[in-house]
């Protein structure tokens, strides 16, 4: 995962990235491993679970979470581990989404016990409905954070109506994903039914386009500057100057 979030990081050096960290990789000792490893990949916060390990994606059912008190642990620990560096930690709960043990005032109770832990924000995962939504709002501390997902249990609001209840952070985890998943269903489904996307071709990318969003033409032109003869003698003289020296 930290590996991946570098690969990320160093192809959009400008852009801040926040990475997903599950349940942090176990207990405080990994949790610190975990942060470190993400901090050197370039990223720029993450967010951090309360679930058990197995987890399940939050909007589904027949989740568990391990005790308040042992993910306050780990969130201080991320908080050490952090130190000085510019790095924004998020504590998610997934306590509203078990069984009947738990429920949406022990989740606001684990978010505030996790911000006073050291979190820079709270996530309360799944809240059913805006009364939820609002109750959250009004009970948590600090910055919060929710989620849009397509499907879910939460209800869709735009950034504005999000802020106006008093969100501060959405995120979107699964849009992407849901967005490509269509457009290679249906890329591959004509494929296989007409043997051709020559049809079908208004809904490609057009490869100016793909070539452009990648940078290949940038690319071209710094391996030809490179590589040209001139660049190739350059080179050598450079190379040789040092022995030259010691002559």
């Amino acid at each position: 995962m930290a590996r991946k979030a570098g690969q990320i990081s160093t192809a959009v050096p400008g852009l801040p990235i926040i990475a997903d960290a599950d349940t942090g990789g176990g207990n405080v000792l990994n949790v610190q491993r975990t942060i470190r490893q993400l901090i050197a990949s370039g990223c720029k916060g993450c967010f951090i679970e309360d679930q058990a390990w197995p987890k399940r994606m939050g909007h589904l059912r027949n989740k568990e979470v391990i005790s308040m008190e042992e993910f306050a642990a780990k969130i201080a620990a991320a908080r050490e581990a952090i130190g000085d560096a510019d790095f924004f930690l998020v504590a998610r709960t997934d306590a509203r989404g078990t069984s009947a043990k738990y429920g949406l005032e022990d989740a606001v109770k684990r978010a505030n016990l996790y911000y006073d832990a050291g979190a820079d924000a709270t996530f309360i995962e799944a809240p059913r409905g805006d009364e939820e939504m609002r109750f959250i709002a009004a009970e948590t501390k600090g910055l919060r954070v929710c989620n849009m997902i397509e499907g879910g249990v939460t209800p869709l609001h735009t950034p504005e109506e999000l802020k106006a209840m008093g969100f501060h952070l959405v995120t979107y985890p699964l849009s992407g994903l849901y967005a490509a998943t269509r457009a290679l269903t249906d890329v591959y489904g004509t494929l296989a039914t007409k043997g051709t996307t020559r049809d079908s071709l208004s809904s490609l990318a057009p490869m100016d386009h793909f070539n452009d969003l990648i940078g290949l033409e940038e690319a071209i032109k710094t391996e030809e500057r490179l590589t040209t003869r001139e660049a190739q003698d350059k080179l050598r003289v450079k190379v040789r100057a040092p022995a030259k020296e010691l002559q």
